[in-house]
């Protein structure tokens, strides 16, 4: 009866159930601990993943580990470098550690410290932090992190682009402000000040650069998100007013330049002839979205929410196929989706047409699919009005997503980029299964969806999700960044996967998402 109920539901919901979790009850669930792989990933990386390879042995980790061996390659093998990355091989961080990428994992740290009582978890993130904000900085004062330059271990000096001067470029993901700040309110402090400094190119407009040279370049929204969410960080903490004005001018550039008719607005709208200038993507409504999300959170200013609920309502208006039943990945800002085509040349190689790709293959371009997932379902989480009501149609919007993600189930190698990445790793196509990070952020996804609707399908959903990562990305202690290769990579989004598998372990529990 328990399953006759299930299905009914979930046709109730006008959802297919196509990811049934035959033989996966309740019962069975219950015996599952996901919290024992990841405290004995965490464990693995504080006794083998730090940084002893350099004349400075450091606690900071390593980006890099191979599980079979429980070291950091000096030279790793090539396998989907170029392709994961874009063909930016610095972002790897081969031979080091990037803090940016680290962030889920050290939060996953302080997590299990108090999940446990063993302080040890949080002491090693302590260290790796404080080294972190007391060594690596730039010439010009800001941090070395981020998608162009990381430390370099092997050295003990900053590397990447540029052979370690590459520029200072953050997006994305949500760093622990509050943690760093805690252990080092001075560098925290500076790096924010240094990112109005360098970062905001005008600062009358709230025109903003990804880059950190002080001049007009793109202006990327979910860097932009980055910067606001900075701004709203040091308002939170010191209450000055000018960091709250800062943030809303930065998130306020996007907005201001939305289309007044659909609400859709450009990814980089000042980009001039270049396609990110012209049209919206899951990049909007998802990681900008998010960081909007987090600005009001630091912030309780609702002017980050009213603009977040606004990007997420306009795509579903007119991203939402329903014939195909998924979502347009790009649309033109009068809300006309672009079909399906030739992949272009140059720049234009990453422009996402057609439907959206739900198993990102590389880290950035313009397609977050699982983001935009996320960001309506936290989005509908602070919807909440005087009342205590939530909106309706932000919840609709997420059961939207999980009917796109549940069609394509199980995860795998996504379309856009196949031919390439089973070329350059060829176990690919024999391992099957996706990266560390669509795991993780898939798992968040349908515990958030589970305690919004109380529908035990989802966690099913989650559990099944789970199951699978264990089974083809832990070995040796350790979760490799995807099934074909044999490396723990931070870049992969193994700290996703972490924190969205302690979710899991405790799914009736509020915790955030892993963003």
């Amino acid at each position: 009866m328990k399953r006759v109920r299930l299905i009914l539901t979930v046709i109730l919901l006008g959802l297919p159930l196509l990811y049934p979790a035959v033989g996966y009850g309740r019962q069975e669930q219950a015996k599952k601990n996901w919290r024992k792989y990841v405290k004995k990933c965490l464990d693995t990386l504080i006794e083998h993943g730090t940084d002893v390879y350099g004349p400075v042995k450091t606690p900071m980790l390593m980006a890099i580990i191979d599980v079979r061996t429980l070291k950091s390659p000096a030279e790793p093998l090539l396998l989907d470098g170029l392709v994961r990355t874009e063909g930016r091989l610095h972002r790897r961080a081969e031979r080091g550690s990037n803090l940016w990428y680290d962030q889920k994992t050290l939060a996953a740290m302080y997590k299990m410290t108090k999940l446990t009582g063993d302080s040890k978890y949080a002491e090693a993130a302590d260290a790796c932090l404080a080294y972190f904000l007391e060594h690596c900085h730039k010439a010009n004062g800001l941090l070395v992190w981020g998608t162009h330059i990381y430390w370099d271990n092997f050295k003990d000096r900053a590397g990447g682009d540029g052979d370690g001067r590459g520029p200072h470029e953050i997006l994305i993901h949500h760093p622990g402000w509050g943690r760093m700040y805690r252990l080092n309110p001075g560098v925290v402090s500076r790096e924010v000040e240094k990112i109005w400094q360098w970062h905001i190119c005008d600062k009358k407009t709230g025109r903003h650069n990804r880059h950190d040279d002080g001049r007009p370049g793109c202006d990327f929204a979910f860097s932009g998100g980055s910067f606001a969410m900075a701004f709203s960080f040091m308002y939170s903490v010191t209450k000055e007013k000018h960091y709250l004005d800062k943030a809303r001018l930065v998130a306020d550039w996007h907005w201001k330049h939305r289309n007044p008719d659909t609400g859709l607005v450009a990814d980089a709208p000042s980009t001039g002839g270049r396609y990110d200038a012209k049209h919206c993507f899951t990049s909007v409504t998802g990681p900008h979205v998010s960081q909007l999300l987090r600005c009001y959170e630091l912030t309780g200013d609702t002017h980050f929410r009213d603009i977040a609920i606004s990007y997420i309502k306009a795509y579903e208006k007119y991203g939402w196929d329903k014939k195909a039943r998924t979502y347009h990945a790009m649309l033109k800002l009068d809300g006309t989706p672009v079909p399906q085509r030739v992949r272009g040349s140059g720049y234009d190689a990453w422009a996402p047409h057609g439907h959206v790709d739900v198993w990102r293959t590389t880290m950035f371009s313009y397609e977050f699919p699982l983001v935009a997932a996320q960001s309506a379902l936290y989005a509908y989480e602070l919807s909440a009005d005087g009342e205590g009501s939530r909106a309706p149609d932000l919840l609709k919007a997420a059961l939207h997503w999980a009917e796109v993600i549940e069609k394509n189930l199980p995860p795998r190698t996504g379309r856009r980029w196949k031919k390439e990445l089973e070329a350059a790793m060829p176990e690919a196509s024999k391992t099957g299964g996706t990266y560390a990070e669509n795991y993780g952020r898939t798992i968040s996804f349908f515990v958030h969806l589970y305690r919004a609707t109380q529908n035990q399908h989802y966690l099913d959903i989650a559990e099944r999700v789970a199951q699978e990562a264990v089974k083809k990305l832990y070995e040796n202690g350790l979760f490799k960044g995807h099934p074909a290769k044999p490396y723990y990579e931070a870049t992969n989004g193994v700290g996703l996967l972490l924190h969205a598998l302690l979710e899991l372990d405790a799914p009736s529990e509020s915790m955030p998402g892993a963003f």
